[in-house]
Parts: C-alpha cells; sequence; structure tokens
C-alpha cells in the first residue's frame, strides 16, 4: 500500500508530570503499549484516535529502586507477561493478570551494577536475558528464582540483548567498548563470534526480520548493517548527526530502518540503508531527546515513539517530512589531501517508445519526478567532479617563493609537516621559537614564522614568575655587544614627584614634560630620580624596535598587528614608536662664566626639554599577542594558534584567552591529527594541555579485557597471562612456535590465541584458521 494512501493520523498523549520514559514495548497483538521510566511504568491500549490508561503498576506508597526502569520488554507469546531492567540491578517479572502488588511476580536482585536492556526469547515463553553495567549477561527461567546462566562479555558495560529470530538459541550483544558478541544459550563460557563494530560505545541492536543482518547503533554517530552468515561483514553504513540510541527494522521494507538519537537530536529519523547520507523519512513531533521507538506490530505505516518530553507519539507514516525534497541538489566538499569534490544530480530522460521526429529536441522525453514516499528514493543519481590544485597555483598568484620552495606544498603537506616537525617542549623558548620559526618558514608558512619571531622577542628573553608582571622595558637588559638607550616617557606615569631637586646645572627643574634618555648599561635610571613606567606596560624604542625584531617580510604587519589575509600588504609599518619635536624644544639657558672652566661630573646623563610630548598609549604585547592567535584560528590555522600557546608555558596566563575558546582550539587541533592518522603527535598534544577535559580524551575505553586460550574463561590480570582458573601461562606462548612472547604480542579476539606478531603474519599469509584451534581468526 503506497504511503500517501494511509488513512491513520498522527496523535500523542501526555503520559507523565513528574518525569519522562526511558523505554517502551507492545505485546504480541499490537494493541497495548507499556512504557517504562524511573519515576513511572504504566500500561496503555493504543485506540484509532488516542492511548486509554489500563493499567499503572507505581501506584501505591511502597516504592523502591527495583520500580525505576531503563528498560521493559514484553513477552512475544504471552500478553500478561511483562519485564523490567532498573537502575539498581534488579530484574523484575510482571503478570498483568494480577491484582495490586501482587503484580510484580518474580524479582532477581543479581546483577552488581545497573541493569540496562532486557528481552524475551522469541519461542521460549520462560526464557528473558538482561544485561547489564556489570559486564555480564543473565539468562532467567521464570519458573525458577535464580538465573540459569550467567555470560561473561569481557567489556565494562553490556547495553543492548537481542534473540535472533532466525536461529533459536543465538543472541547479540553489544558493549560499551565497541564490541558485537554473538552467543549460543547453550554454551554460557565463551561467545560464538566476538568483533569490534564500532570506536565508540555500542548503544543498541536490531535483528533484521528476513535476512541475517544485525544493525549496531553507537556513539559514533554511526548505524552498521553486518551481514551475519558466515563471518561477519560489513554491508552498510548510516552516518547520523548525532550519537545513536535506539534502532528498529521496519517491517515490509528490506532496506528500512528507524532510529533515533541519545543527545542533539530530537527527530525519529527512518532510514534507506541504500542512501544512507540522508533520511527516507523523518517525524519531528517530539521536543526533547526520544528515548524508545517501536513498529506497531506488521503495521509499516505506523511508529510508535516515547521522548524525555513525557510524551507518546503514534506517528502516520504520511504525516512523515521528507528531508530530501528540501536538500540541496548540489554540493562541494575538500578533502584532507587539498582536492575539491563537486556533486550535482543528473537530470534524467529516457527514450521515446516509437515514433521519429525531425527535431533535435523530441528524440528524447524527461521522466516524470517521483512523488514522496515512493520505494525509488534510492535511485537518484549524482555526477561527481574532482578536482586537485595545480603544481604552479602558487607562483601563478604571485606569491614568493624562495629556492627551497621552488616546488610548491599542499595545504596537507605543511599541515602534516608542521605537526611532525613542530616542537612544544624540551628545550628553552627563544631556541624552541627559533626552531618552530624555520619549520613553518620550510612549509610556507612565512605569517607564523614571523609570529613565532614575536615570540621569541616578548617572551623568550624574558623569566615570568608568579604574579606575572610586565617587564618595565626589554631594553634594560645588559648587553656588552650593544649599547641601546631606553626611551620613557614621564608624562605617562602615574603622577610626577614635585620634589625632583635640581638638575645637573643647580637649576630647579621646569614642570614642564620631560624625556631623560639615559645610558641603559650605565645607570638604568639615568641619575634623574625619574620614576620608572608602572610595570604593567612594556615601553619600546626606535632603536629597540630596528635591532630586536628581524622580519621575514615587513608587509605581513599592519597597525601593529601580523596581518594575514589573503590580499596585498600594506607597505607601511605602523608599529608603535616614540617621535619628538626637535624643533619645538627650548633652548637651554647658557651656563655661566664661572662654570665654563669646569670639568662635568662624570656620567652626566643628557636632558632634552620639549615643552609638548604627545600622548602615546602605553604598548600591551600580550593582547597584540593574543589578537595576533586568535587571527591565525580565524584565518583557519588553529595548528599555530594552539602550538604557540602550549609552548608559552605558563606565561600563557599573561594572554586575554578565555579557556573556553582554548578548550575548542584543542578539540580542533586533535580531530585534524586523527582525520591524518597522526596519533603520536595527537597524544603529544593531549598530555600538554592543562585543561581538564582535554586530558580525559586519553582516559576512555582504556580497559583490555582477555580470556585465557585455554579455558576461555576472562583472565584476572594479576600476574600478566597467568590464568587464575585453568593455573596456566599458556596464553603467554606463541601458538605458531611455541615460545614465550617477549615484545609486541598479538592475538585473536574471537578464540583468544596468539602470539608473535611476525610469526602470525606468515602463517595467516598463507591459512585463514588458527593453528591451535581451528578458529577462524581475523587479523587485520
Amino acid at each position: 500500500m503506497p504511503d500517501s494512501l494511509e488513512d491513520t493520523s498522527t496523535i500523542s498523549l501526555r503520559i507523565c508530570l513528574e518525569g519522562h520514559a526511558n523505554a517502551l514495548a507492545l505485546n504480541k497483538d499490537n494493541t497495548q503499549i507499556a512504557v517504562a521510566g524511573r519515576s513511572l511504568l504504566k500500561v496503555y491500549s493504543i485506540d484509532n484516535d488516542g492511548f486509554t490508561e489500563s493499567c499503572n503498576m507505581r501506584g501505591g506508597k511502597n516504592q523502591n529502586l527495583s520500580y525505576s526502569s531503563n528498560d521493559v520488554a514484553w513477552s512475544t507469546l504471552d500478553s500478561n507477561l511483562l519485564a523490567t531492567a532498573a537502575t539498581n540491578g534488579v530484574v523484575s517479572v510482571w503478570d498483568l493478570s494480577k491484582f495490586g502488588r501482587q503484580k510484580q511476580l518474580l524479582v532477581y536482585n543479581e546483577h552488581e551494577r545497573t541493569a540496562h536492556t532486557v528481552t524475551f526469547h522469541s519461542s521460549e515463553p520462560n526464557i528473558l536475558i538482561s544485561g547489564s553495567q556489570d559486564g555480564t549477561i543473565k539468562c532467567f527461567d521464570i519458573r525458577s528464582d535464580k538465573s540459569v546462566n550467567t555470560y561473561f562479555s569481557n567489556s565494562e558495560s553490556v547495553r543492548d540483548v537481542k534473540f535472533s529470530p532466525h536461529t533459536q538459541n543465538i543472541f547479540s550483544a553489544v558493549s560499551e567498548n565497541g564490541t558485537v558478541q554473538l552467543w549460543d544459550m547453550r554454551k554460557w563460557d565463551k561467545s560464538m563470534v566476538q568483533f569490534t563494530a564500532h570506536y565508540g560505545p555500542v548503544y543498541t541492536c536490531d535483528w533484521h526480520p528476513t535476512r541475517n543482518w544485525l544493525a549496531t547503533g553507537s556513539r559514533d554517530k554511526q548505524i552498521k548493517v553486518w551481514n551475519m552468515d558466515g563471518r561477519p561483514g560489513l554491508e552498510h553504513t548510516i552516518h547520523t548527526i548525532a550519537g545513536v540510541g535506539r534502532v528498529k527494522w521496519r517491517p515490509e521494507r528490506t532496506y528500512h530502518i528507524a532510529s533515533c538519537a541519545l543527545v542533539v537530536d530530537y527527530s525519529v529519523h527512518v532510514w534507506d540503508i541504500r542512501r544512507p547520507y540522508i533520511p527516507f523519512a523523518s517525524f519531528n513531533e517530539h521536543t526533547n531527546v526520544t528515548t524508545g521507538i517501536a513498529w506497531q506490530g506488521s503495521d509499516s505505516h505506523c511508529l510508535l515513539s516515547t521522548s524525555k518530553d513525557s510524551t507518546i507519539y503514534k506517528h502516520a507514516f504520511k504525516d512523515a517530512t521528507r528531508p530530501a525534497l528540501k536538500a540541496n541538489a548540489q554540493g562541494a566538499g575538500l578533502g584532507r589531501f587539498g582536492d575539491i569534490s563537486f556533486a550535482n544530480k543528473i537530470k534524467e530522460y529516457a527514450p521515446k517508445a516509437s515514433g521519429v521526429s525531425n527535431t533535435k529536441s523530441s528524440s528524447f522525453i524527461r521522466r516524470k519526478a517521483n512523488v514522496a514516499g515512493s520505494v525509488q528514493f534510492h535511485l537518484d543519481h549524482s555526477k561527481m567532479y574532482k578536482f586537485a590544485l595545480n603544481d604552479s597555483f602558487l607562483q601563478f598568484s604571485g606569491y614568493p617563493l624562495s629556492e627551497s620552495e621552488a616546488k610548491p606544498r599542499q595545504e596537507h603537506e605543511s599541515f602534516i609537516g608542521c605537526a611532525r616537525e613542530l616542537i612544544i617542549n624540551g628545550k628553552k623558548l627563544s631556541e624552541l621559537c627559533e626552531h618552530n620559526a624555520e619549520v613553518s618558514k620550510k612549509y610556507g608558512k612565512h605569517n607564523a614564522s614571523t609570529l613565532w619571531n614575536f615570540i621569541k622577542l616578548f617572551y623568550g628573553s624574558n623569566h615570568f614568575e608568579p604574579p606575572f608582571e610586565h617587564r618595565s622595558s626589554f631594553s634594560n637588559q645588559k648587553n656588552p655587544m650593544n649599547s641601546r638607550r631606553a626611551t620613557q616617557v614621564a608624562s605617562d606615569w602615574p603622577q610626577q614627584r614635585n620634589d625632583l631637586g635640581q638638575d645637573l646645572n643647580g637649576n630647579t627643574p621646569e614642570t614642564a614634560n620631560e624625556i631623560s634618555v639615559a645610558n641603559a648599561d650605565d645607570d638604568p635610571l639615568g641619575g634623574s630620580g625619574v620614576e620608572h613606567p608602572p610595570t604593567s606596560s612594556v615601553i619600546l624604542s626606535e632603536t629597540h624596535i630596528i635591532h630586536e625584531i628581524t622580519f621575514d617580510n615587513f608587509e605581513l604587519l599592519r597597525n601593529g598587528f601580523i596581518y594575514v589575509g589573503p590580499t596585498e600588504c600594506a607597505k607601511a609599518l605602523a608599529f608603535p614608536a616614540l617621535h619628538h619635536d626637535v624643533q619645538a624644544a627650548r633652548p637651554q639657558l647658557d651656563l655661566k662664566a664661572s662654570d665654563h672652566e669646569k670639568s662635568p661630573p662624570p656620567h652626566v646623563p643628557t636632558v632634552l626639554k620639549v615643552s609638548h610630548v604627545p600622548s602615546i598609549p602605553m604598548w600591551e604585547p600580550h593582547k597584540f599577542v593574543g589578537d595576533a592567535l586568535m587571527l591565525m584560528n580565524d584565518v583557519g590555522d588553529v595548528q599555530t594558534a594552539l602550538i604557540v600557546l602550549i609552548s608559552l608555558g605558563e606565561a600563557r596566563k599573561l594572554l586575554p584567552i578565555e579557556d573556553t575558546l582554548v578548550e575548542h582550539w584543542f578539540h580542533t587541533y586533535v580531530d585534524q591529527l586523527h582525520r591524518y592518522e597522526l596519533w603520536n603527535e595527537a597524544c603529544e598534544v593531549i598530555n600538554r594541555s592543562w585543561l581538564r577535559s582535554v586530558q580525559q580524551l586519553n582516559q576512555h575505553s582504556t580497559a583490555m579485557h582477555l580470556n585465557c586460550g585455554e579455558c576461555g574463561r576472562p583472565m584476572g590480570g594479576k600476574v600478566g597471562w597467568y590464568c587464575d582458573k585453568c593455573k596456566s601461562m599458556q596464553s603467554a606462548k606463541c601458538c605458531v612456535c611455541g615460545l614465550i612472547v617477549r615484545g609486541v604480542y598479538a592475538w585473536c579476539q574471537g578464540c583468544s590465541h596468539g602470539g608473535h606478531i611476525e610469526h602470525l603474519q606468515k602463517y595467516f599469509a598463507k591459512h585463514s584458521k588458527c593453528p591451535k584451534c581451528g578458529h577462524l581468526c581475523a587479523y587485520s
């Protein structure tokens, strides 16, 4: 039946004012829906025009944590049996045919931590299994008050379990370490199949109703479809915009699957796995994160969902939005190697069935557009073009290149080269800046090279200690090779002292502004007794700027900032400097005749008196450097901005840059390094971070769970490869040569046998099965 002909309409109901539902389940007749959450457990009847509450199992005063549910499951064979998984690890079985507190038929308190999921067997009415945060899977028979079997997943947490509809005794389990396991209920000691499906925690899985496919959803924002015939193989991958919380295959549609997100995205999407980058249909009614979804039996036109907005919806497929109809038919993308891809939609034409025409335009007719909801959704075609930078691009653009840069580098080459050669510790800051400036220049990043030279000047020769006060002048340093004079502006001091004493000639100094120029090597105070400028400012003389600052290209400076824009730079150098109006200086009074014959006292400083000094603000280098780093980030060079910040060490506290922005730089740069598979460089950057949220990037899923190759039990991990169960060290030996492995050890996650990596490479180049147990091992 076409979607547009469906007569049902979307209906909703607000179910709880005190909390929200975490999961929902349908009975075998698809006439009732159970919703469970931390503060509710209710059953509703599904009507054509709404929902009617039929049972409330949280009604009563004596409630405990076993009523606070993470998941709910309805028996596929008995409409009176429900099971819930609680936050305190309790698995409860409910009988709706009973009254009051007797509805809670059984309570299994065997999980040590939170129970995440529970499900009934598809053909055995008394069997159910549960998965928990403690890493175990429990199998219960409701005719017994204890669990029948316990399966150890060797992971931190089991997030979802599902029975296979194709094989009676097989069930799947997904874990937070990204692995998928297949278990035979009759073999509790070891899983049949185990493989890594995702790079992040896997939260959900679902079996295809007609094909032996298993769909998994993860926090890595992907839904993957695995062919479980023989060795697991990846069939399809769907890319979503957020971590996936639930997936459900659509009945009577082989290639359609529904999903909802854990965060950010409130919609329920239905995907066609053959066109995985845009949803086939979307339901956007919820105003908070969707927590549970289910198709109403074999009806592919009705989807039920519940959300953190405390509502349940019965969605009619005819009311779904079609994102593909609003999508732009053209697209462009920038590749990691500097290439650009462009795609546009192909207009399809079909030849006429009969007839010949003399006009050129009549030889083809345009196909009619497919209506919304058509099963031909996946047949849209587009044409892809790929563009790469021409080798002569940089020379053509007029950018100056040195002889060593005659061969232009693409942007990804510069990024990789700088990531590998830039250093962030191990040397003095001045040496580090000098090295990084050369590396940046080597890879054509002249703006970054100039910035490193500035950092060397500002911070490389000064020692910063708490409270990180600024130096009064960089020219006050002793330098026997170059005697420079520091220029101090007395008019910018807080308040001049009224009593300055007499000048060198015995005259009282005038109240006009004075600029005292003294030899910095001989007497930093100049003998005048004038106070230094405040320590929160830095004054640079023209002589200091000319001798200290070296630029590869003066055109990179504009108004005191390093300019890294795409257009031609201004030639004027607008750096803060001190200029004196010498013509405005008043003539000095002539010395007395009696003083002409006297020798001047030693170390006489020269006093230049002027009538007017222009108001020149104190230049703040830390704000300048902070603005330069933010400008680097704005033009796309977050690499230079972050490496400079890390290299500064404690001096970074002087820069007016917020921690939230720095955290964003860390995440962006680490993500770029991961894209280029620069794992060591990314780890070094993370380790040098001073932000806790960045430091924790290397602390997720670091535990490695191992099984003994002899008995298949989990390894205790107390004494290397020693197994506490079988009292054996056989797992430490190479399954090819039989010797204990000293060095790099590789093993199969399925059978737990391994050995020297060189021996395994040679062996599996000619064989496919394990040399010890015959398992079909999978080595990359």
